[in-house]
């Protein structure tokens, strides 16, 4: 089993390839980044699968921003110009509104002006009978040739409120920066301050609805698990992982958390790191971003987690080397990462490779 994590700026780009219970190779797919991912790295890999003869058995897109999805977009829109092949064959995915008409020309989907990616995303899916049969929630398990995903997020309700939100008609929200959201409250880089000076109670949760309907999810193969949260909001992790028995007591444990909406502070929180035991999450993040993400005051709720064990070292992936997450550590007065046991591990390739 292998994970990649792909340079995708401040977005999600991710696969898991492993050996199935049939003996043969399976990857999945989650997120794409912007659609200029697509182009510095995807499309490469992708292509490497057609030689080889392996498909996407299964792509899961988590919500319809545009560092998730739109890589997904310029995968739809090479394939409609019989310029690529389709190699997947399942998608797990949401649609944010009600689609009332399902015709085959899908015309009556939206108006020109407000078609965006989610749009584009549903009407290729429709047309190629490739919808999923009932709406992604928490708590729901799929398997794929022995390997156990089990959904997290969202529930039925957020889905509803994001179709309630859009059942106008209204252009859907592509980009961040078209809503407001708590998760940019930062004004600048936090790097400068202390890992010890943030209060780690002090926490106010992202307001964006498009986040809080993410789909988030646990894959769990051998004696292997790891825990993607795209950008989902860490209440609604908090309270699936409590719905499955973890607690302080009973944390829930895995090899590696992807961590949510690139390390923001308003989605990672301390209460959600109280009942995870880990000691591997990666960051897919820049760190050269209008959001200034990765946040320190994230990490620091994971480094500084009151019931880790600091015997036990944390190592922190980075999905680029860049001199802006080089300086994250920079301010320190003392040498922090003894006193917290914890290592910084950056990419210098396209794409983090962890065999598990």
């Amino acid at each position: 089993m292998e994970l990649f994590c792909y340079q995708a700026e401040c977005g999600d780009a991710i696969r898991i390839r492993y050996i199935g219970n049939d003996q043969r190779p399976h990857n999945i797919f989650l997120d794409s980044g912007y659609e200029r991912t697509f182009r510095h790295v995807l499309q490469y890999e992708i292509n490497s699968l057609i030689q080889a003869g392996e498909f996407i058995d299964l792509w899961i897109v988590s919500h319809i921003h545009d560092d998730h999805i739109g890589g997904i977009i310029k995968y739809i829109k090479l394939i409609n110009d019989d310029e690529f092949e389709d190699i997947t064959q399942r998608w797990l995915y949401n649609p944010p509104r009600r689609y009332v008409q399902r015709t085959q020309n899908c015309e009556d989907v939206s108006s020109a002006k407000s078609i965006r990616q989610g749009d584009i995303l549903y009407n290729y899916l429709f047309q190629n009978n490739k919808l999923p049969e009932s709406d992604i929630i928490s708590n729901s398990i799929h398997d794929l040739f022995g390997l156990k995903i089990t959904i997290i997020s969202p529930t039925l309700q957020t889905i509803n409120e994001l179709r309630k939100k859009y059942s106008d008609g209204k252009p859907l929200e592509k980009n961040e920066d078209e809503s407001i959201s708590k998760a940019k409250s930062i004004l600048n880089f936090d790097y400068h301050l202390p890992l010890e000076s943030f209060n780690l109670s002090d926490f106010e949760e992202d307001d964006s609805l498009e986040n809080r309907n993410s789909i988030s999810a646990i894959f769990e193969y051998e004696n292997t698990k790891i825990l993607w949260l795209a950008d989902a909001h860490p209440s609604v992790i908090y309270e699936s992982l409590l719905k499955m028995g973890y607690s302080i007591f009973y944390p829930f444990g895995c090899d590696f958390v992807i961590v949510s909406h690139h390390a923001s502070k308003g989605n990672n929180s301390s209460d959600l790191y109280n009942i995870i035991k880990c000691n591997n999450y990666i960051i897919s993040s820049d760190g050269e971003n209008k959001h200034f993400l990765p946040s320190k005051e994230a990490l620091s709720r994971i480094i500084r987690n009151r019931y880790r064990d600091l015997k036990s070292t944390y190592n922190l992936y980075f999905t680029y080397n860049t001199a802006n997450l080089k300086e994250i550590f920079l301010s320190e007065r003392e040498n922090i990462y003894d006193k917290w046991n914890f290592k910084t591990i950056y990419s210098d390739k396209k794409y983090i490779q962890i065999k598990l």
